[in-house]
């Protein structure tokens, strides 16, 4: 849990400098900086092998204040190890939704002198085990830049290997009909950020600390991706809802996404237990609520579902009614 207390007189990074700020990063995540035809930390650039001569790249970035809290109203403290987390799942997430496999991640971290060295230690470590636990361990750490600021600023800048042929939002056919399907967690990163503003962190039930837990460090099907590549006909990551993401992939195919409700009930009956005690509808949190960086697929209605997968809807001609609140927006 991200539940943690700091000494009463802690090491600040202003007390260690650059140099040893860097070794406190790499000895977190050493065991995944090295590898065949790699170079990693320490030069001015990294060397990554791209085996088929081209790659995928994304960037994500994440703002104290805005991404995330050091300190949650609900009492809650993440010691740097949430922030770490979250930042690789989220990235690695769109390598996914491309039908990649993530060669390598680079990281940009930005912060006041003050913050602690147990802080920067432990952001370390949930980079090293998010790659570890969520099935990235090819992924090499290669390197990254640091810089002072008034709040902490985190950017991480991954590259991915294809498998096949790039699995896009736009399909090179006409999808009218097809079944749009998903697979991985929905509604528990919003009932989990739920419980992180208005929760008690020393009264959780069980099915709180669980949701939050999914809020602070998602748990994205990283071989999903991959594995469907070739089968389904346009693929995205769904970081904002269900309903945004779902409206854009179709949008993408000059379609509307209608949703089955029937679905949406279902999986808000697991949400239930959490919604009713902070007088939520829980079909908000599965419809509207984002960063559980599960997949939103196309697929051929005559083909078979992949294991782990389920139909959530299909794509059709007739414009669908949405709530004014359709999911996250940076701005």
């Amino acid at each position: 849990m991200p539940l943690s207390s700091e000494n009463a007189v802690p090491t600040t990074v202003d007390h260690l400098g650059e140099d040893a700020i860097l070794a406190l990063l790499n000895a977190s995540f050493a065991e995944f900086s090295t590898g065949e035809g790699v170079l990693g930390p320490g030069d001015d650039a990294a060397i990554i092998p791209a085996p088929r001569g081209n790659f995928v790249i994304s960037t994500d970035a994440m703002n104290e204040g805005h991404h995330f809290l050091r300190h949650w109203p609900s009492g809650i403290i993440d010691d740097g190890y949430s922030t770490g987390w979250k930042l690789v799942a989220q990235n690695i997430s769109d390598m996914n939704a491309m039908g990649a496999v993530t060669s390598a991640i680079n990281i940009s971290l930005a912060m006041p002198k003050d913050t602690t060295a147990a802080w920067v230690s432990r952001f370390g470590q949930g980079i090293a085990n998010a790659c570890r636990y969520l099935n990235a361990g090819q992924t090499i750490i290669s390197g990254g830049d640091l810089t002072r600021a008034d709040t902490i600023s985190v950017v991480i800048t991954a590259t991915g290997n294809l498998v096949g042929e790039p699995t896009l939002r736009t399909a090179n056919h006409d999808v009218e009909g097809f079944n749009l399907i998903h697979t991985g967690n929905v509604g528990a990163s919003a009932a989990g950020l739920a419980v992180a503003l208005h929760g008690n962190a020393h009264d959780l039930s069980r099915d709180e600390l669980r949701m939050l837990r999914l809020f602070l460090r998602p748990r994205p099907h990283l071989a999903a991706g991959p594995a469907v590549a070739g089968q389904v006909s346009a693929m995205m990551d769904i970081s904002d809802s269900v309903l945004t993401d779902a409206d854009r992939l179709a949008s993408a195919n000059n379609l509307y996404a209608a949703i089955d409700h029937g679905w949406a009930e279902v999986q808000a009956a697991q949400l239930r237990p959490v919604a009713d005690r902070y007088a939520v509808d829980p079909r908000d949190w599965v419809l509207t609520g984002g960063e559980d960086y599960g997949l939103l697929a196309v697929q051929r209605p005559d083909l078979k579902v992949p294991p782990g997968w389920h139909v959530i809807g299909k794509l059709s001609r007739k414009p669908q009614d949405r709530p004014t609140v359709t999911g996250w927006d940076h701005f």
